[in-house]
């Protein structure tokens, strides 16, 4: 059995770019924009809610006073627990802590060879697969890639599927939607039972909002199911920096963080106390070519005040960890991930969402990154939970033996502790010229590929019931047969 990457607890402090004042001015901008401009909520369930509430609602425009925000956000917790139906895959997604998943959405793959295509289920599945055999992920995120060779309205059936038996992990179930979040939620409950499902966070929806301010039936539809059923909800204004927010970065903040506090406050009106994680996916927008870019300082900046934002809420909160805009894996792709990356950890973000295999602004899942990714994960977490002084003294006593001019190789300390002292990574290179000649010359794609076929030459599928998987078949086979594959 390989080992998962343990529950991850920050040791080093996050990064606090700007002032508790001008933070306070960041918040009250917020609530400006609820009270005086409002958020559209375009969904009669939510209108209704809000109206009984108190707020003040025209048409779908809702206008939310501060002490209706403010008393809403108290109720969401600080954190909760997730776990998959495999041993040690309960983990904790909380102020302090962080988890990794990999990408979702991508309509194309870059698969092992590097060719670019429509994605498939296979490949979904071979992606959940090498998900379970890297140690460097908590959770799979569901429709990873999207299966194109599955009519639309079946894709979730098949990806909910692959989610609960290719993996043992807590996942994405798929929340676009009533009758979808309430087809995840009954195949989560085929697997875990609904008793377990009741007190225990398995899955959650992705809730992505449309920038500027509104939140629709679709997003809103699958945020109650799911936090009703008793499963947490990710909840994330999509920014386009200087497209759907002002061409500023603290202007977009507050416009982001109003629509995020919106939604979560929603959430805890139809559920008090529903497990929620304050997220944002946000890029800026070449003014050029109007494409979306990634790793850039501002986005960077954003990410960092967001985590000051979400602390003062006292509530989790996810970034965008391995974007790139790369059209191949390439240097391009290495260094808007590494910025991505290191700014999400700084930051103390609690779920380094995409943590795998994000390329060309998401349009693409690139199997050989996600292979570097997953590494990448174990670096990161490393580097997260900071230094100790537990061997201090231990290793002072090291200094007096070896004294001037020795070295420490032999020594019983490095023999007892060099394991656990340094990392070791697989995939990056660090052999001499010669011995890299010798061994191939591989280049990072060559080593992520071979890394990808053995971990999959190697994969078996985790422990799970045939009356479970059977019970799974009948319901894809039951609602396939009721769900026309033509319906738009």
């Amino acid at each position: 059995m390989r080992l998962r990457l343990r529950p991850v607890f920050y040791g080093i402090k996050p990064v606090e770019l700007v002032s508790a004042d001008e933070l306070e001015r960041i918040h009250q901008a917020s609530l400006w924009i609820l009270r005086e401009v409002g958020v559209d909520f375009r969904d009669d369930i939510a209108i209704a809610d809000w109206k009984e509430a108190g707020a003040d609602v025209i048409g779908e425009r809702v206008r939310i006073e501060p002490e209706l925000i403010e008393s809403l956000l108290s109720k969401a917790p600080s954190g909760f627990e997730m776990t998959g139906r495999g041993p040690n895959t309960r983990f904790e997604i909380a102020q302090g802590t962080v988890a990794f998943a990999p990408m979702h959405g991508a309509p194309n793959i870059r698969d092992l060879d590097g060719n670019r295509r429509f994605s498939t289920m296979d490949d979904l599945r071979r992606i959940n697969k090498i998900v379970q055999m890297s140690p460097g992920f908590h959770m799979t995120t569901g429709f990873s890639c999207e299966p194109t060779d599955i009519p639309v309205p079946w894709r979730h059936l098949h990806i909910n599927h692959s989610s609960f038996v290719d993996a043992d992990l807590a996942t994405f179930g798929m929340g676009t939607g009533q009758s979808r979040s309430e087809d995840s939620v009954a195949m989560a409950e085929l697997v875990y039972g609904q008793d377990f499902l009741r007190d225990n966070v398995v899955m959650m929806t992705h809730a992505s909002g449309n920038s500027p301010l509104v939140w629709d039936s679709t997003m809103l539809e699958g945020l109650r199911t799911f936090i009703l059923a008793g499963q947490g909800a990710l909840i994330s204004p999509f920014v386009l920096g200087a497209a759907n927010t002002p061409a500023d970065v603290i202007s977009t903040i507050a416009q982001l963080n109003a629509e995020a506090i919106a939604c979560i406050a929603y959430a805890q009106l139809v559920k008090p106390g529903a497990p929620c994680i304050y997220g944002q996916y946000s890029v800026a927008v070449s003014m050029k070519t109007g494409a979306p870019m990634s790793g850039m300082p501002e986005i960077n900046l954003l990410n960092g005040i967001i985590g000051q934002l979400a602390r003062r809420y006292e509530i989790p909160w996810r970034t965008t960890a391995s974007q790139s805009s790369a059209k191949s894996f390439d240097p391009q792709s290495g260094y808007e991930s590494a910025t991505s990356y290191m700014a999400g950890i700084t930051a103390n973000a609690s779920l380094m969402h995409h943590a795998g295999g994000w390329d060309e602004a998401g349009m693409v899942h690139c199997l050989c990154k996600l292979i570097v990714d997953a590494e990448q994960n174990m670096l990161m977490a490393k580097y997260a939970a900071g230094v100790n002084f537990d061997l201090l003294e231990e290793g002072l006593d090291a200094v007096r033996r070896i004294g001037p001019g020795g070295h420490y190789l032999g020594d019983a300390f490095t023999l007892k502790h060099f394991k656990e002292a340094f990392s070791s990574p697989e995939i990056l290179d660090y052999e001499a010229w010669e011995h890299w000649e010798i061994n191939g010359s591989r280049d990072m794609q060559t080593r992520a590929r071979q890394k990808a076929e053995a971990l999959l030459t190697e994969y078996q599928r985790p422990k799970i019931a045939s009356s479970i998987v059977e019970a799974l078949d009948a319901f894809v086979a039951k609602r396939q047969g009721e769900i026309s594959p033509n319906l738009t």
